[in-house]
């Protein structure tokens, strides 16, 4: 097979389009489809769909693609195992981790990381959403909670604590918060469903362990919006404390049984375990830990 008929082939796909792939490629239009209508008869399927206005996929042309990616990944690996220059790291990652962790902690890391490293691009996707690193290309993701999956490699960077806010016009509408027991109704909590599922609140004081599960008026899938309607009175609610800092400074939060604690959530950089991990991956994620451990 002709490696080079693979690459092309792979830059079709994530350019999207015969001709934008043969301007990455600095070549013509033809030669790219004619190279890539060879690949395909070479190996007896048709790995793409071609219509007038896009390009799609075949069954078998997404799972070569990905063979295709893993090949290109090994060989440029062994090119910069050869040469130990920083110069030589580039290429490109795809990294995904939770909104509100992209917004307020990691994007000032990532962002010197790439003015280090010029020759790195980086696609940087911030959703609540669960992810399938190896079905969607994921080099690294960002896990706030327990890693379960054995497929996975995890490295801890980070522990979150997590405090329980409440505004005063609510505390002043509902009472006031003096122990875990006064959880109850009329209280309520404005729930976060997404990236760390806690079914109820686990609090501990000395050898003293509380059980709280509130119900709630309100479900909201981002720590940004859960955060927005407590402080609109809506609730109290289960937050991490980096968000709520400047709030609590300024008085439009109060926190509750702050003599209680909360387990501290583990926050680790998660990645498929390969023979071969991409150089600038490794780079990447020592340059982030480092951050943390001088942070």
């Amino acid at each position: 097979m002709d490696l080079n008929s693979a690459a092309m082939f792979a830059q079709v796909v994530e350019c999207g389009s015969f001709t934008q792939a043969a301007e990455a490629l600095d070549m013509t239009k033809s030669t790219v489809s004619r190279k890539v209508a060879e690949l395909e008869k070479h190996l007896g399927v048709r790995l793409i769909t071609r219509s007038t206005r896009q390009l799609t996929l075949t069954q078998e042309g997404e799972r070569f693609y990905q063979s295709c990616i893993q090949m290109l990944e090994i060989m440029s690996q062994a090119e910069l195992e050869v040469t130990a220059s920083q110069d030589l790291i580039r290429g490109r990652l795809n990294i995904a981790m939770p909104v509100e962790l992209g917004q307020k902690v990691m994007g000032k890391y990532i962002n010197a990381f790439l003015k280090e490293y010029p020759n790195v691009t980086i696609h940087l996707e911030l959703t609540n959403r669960d992810v399938d690193l190896i079905a969607e290309g994921i080099d690294l993701y960002a896990q706030v909670g327990a890693v379960n999956d054995s497929s996975m490699v995890a490295r801890p960077f980070l522990q979150s604590n997590r405090i329980i806010v409440a505004s005063p016009e609510y505390l002043a509408q509902y009472g006031n918060i003096e122990h875990p027991s006064d959880l109850v109704s009329p209280h309520h909590q404005v729930k976060v469903s997404s990236v760390v599922k806690l079914p109820y609140w686990e609090l501990t004081q000395d050898e003293q362990q509380e059980i709280v599960n509130l119900p709630y008026r309100l479900r909201v899938n981002t720590i940004t919006s859960a955060l927005m309607a407590v402080v609109d009175g809506l609730g109290v609610a289960m937050l991490p404390e980096f968000i709520c800092r400047q709030h609590l400074k300024e008085g439009r939060l109060v926190q509750i049984l702050p003599d209680w604690q909360l387990p501290a959530v583990p926050v680790s950089f998660v990645y498929p375990q390969r023979q071969l991990i991409p150089k600038r991956l490794r780079v990447l994620i020592d340059y982030l830990v480092d951050c943390f451990e001088q942070r």
